[in-house]
């Protein structure tokens, strides 16, 4: 897959399709963990880099995903579209469970620009040692 577009109908979006992207993002990961831990995985430090970087971008859009997602609860109860499984008023846990992800958004970008710090320095890096000269 190359484009979440080739996994969803943004003509026909639902909720389970943004559920499915998160799974497979999460799914990536997992893979991305197997992978890295087999030298085969890795292999040149230019796989390294373009992980790296890759990982960079992907935390670098966290933020706006988590704003959106943490703005959804609060439109939907203003708008009285929301209940409570115990007939309660759903604002306190709205209010309470956008406080967590919003923390995150400024993680998500430290670990950004980490990564792209850690890009930098691995990008005059090659998989060539230098021989030993001998007299």
């Amino acid at each position: 897959m190359d484009d979440f577009r080739q996994v969803i109908d943004l003509d026909e979006l639902t909720g389970d399709d943004t559920a499915r992207l998160a799974r497979i993002a999460a799914e990536a990961v997992r893979g991305l963990n197997w992978a890295t831990r087999h030298d085969a995985g890795l292999g040149q430090p230019a796989t390294a880099y373009e992980v790296i970087g890759a990982l960079a971008l992907a935390a670098s859009r966290l933020p706006q995903l988590l704003t959106q997602i943490t703005g959804w609860p609060g439109q939907a109860l203003a708008a009285g579209r929301l209940g409570h499984d115990l007939g309660e008023d759903p604002a306190p846990d709205v209010s309470a469970a956008g406080i967590f992800p919003g923390d995150c958004r400024g993680y998500a970008s430290a670990m950004a620009a980490g990564l792209d710090t850690a890009q930098q320095f691995l990008s005059a890096v090659n998989g060539n040692p230098r021989r030993k000269e001998t007299p």
